[in-house]
């Protein structure tokens, strides 16, 4: 019942329904897994096969140094599918992907979807838009780090998350710490950031929660 509706969220996530034929093709070819808190999916370099879609819970997706220095690339939500560049036909995952809690998830094996992609067009050109939509991503964060100060890079961090709900607040996806890293700053940082836009009352921090005021909304434009 559970790999029925990771097929089925799957197809309605990216292809708006799941019509008997798409569902057909993704179960023939994916597996549906379970993996607890703090587990590896896999490590950069490692050989891979598969693309994951996230079902539930949360998944980190980051680079090492030879000193185990982190650099986070992102993180990965429900509704979101990551080593796509396996699409791209590489054989290797780029970085590394840690679950941040329990996780379900459905892994699709690139070679046999490759095999019966011309099976359904639709999924060709899917594929293809999501790859287009990663890459300017990718471009937008190279952007970020290499011209954009840290307390811009926060706040548009901070507009990404709430453009989802629109509450005016907004729940951290990660511990501080791992915040830090995606944004590519150190925690302390981080932290004397969060202070100084608290007592410049942009924001108000309550643990992981950060509600938006109305001296972020000026700031900001919105």
């Amino acid at each position: 019942m559970e790999r029925q509706k990771a097929i089925n969220q799957f197809l309605v996530r990216f292809f708006g329904s799941s019509e008997p034929d798409l569902y057909e093709l993704i179960d023939g070819i994916s597996v549906f897994q379970k993996r607890r808190r703090k587990e590896v999916l896999f490590l950069e370099g490692e050989e891979g096969h598969a693309v994951h879609f996230l079902l539930h819970g949360r998944v980190k997706l980051y680079r090492a140094n030879e000193e185990g220095k982190e650099a986070v690339i992102r993180f990965v939500q429900p509704g979101e599918f990551f080593a796509e560049i396996l699409l791209d036909l590489q054989n290797r995952y780029p970085v590394n992907a840690m679950t941040l809690e329990d996780c379900s998830l459905l892994l699709i094996d690139v070679h046999k979807l490759f095999g019966r992609l011309q099976q359904a067009p639709d999924l060709a050109m899917h594929l293809v838009g999501t790859l287009s939509q990663r890459l300017i991503f990718m471009l937008k964060r190279v952007e970020q780090l290499a011209i954009v100060d840290i307390r811009e890079r926060f706040m548009g961090y901070l507009r990404a998350l709430d453009e989802k709900h629109r509450t005016g607040v907004v729940q951290l996806p990660a511990p501080k710490r791992e915040i830090a890293l995606l944004l590519g700053t150190t925690p302390e940082t981080f932290s004397r950031l969060l202070k100084k836009l608290s007592e410049e009352e942009v924001i108000r921090v309550s643990g992981k929660s950060i509600q938006l005021l109305a001296g972020f909304h000026r700031k900001t434009g919105n």
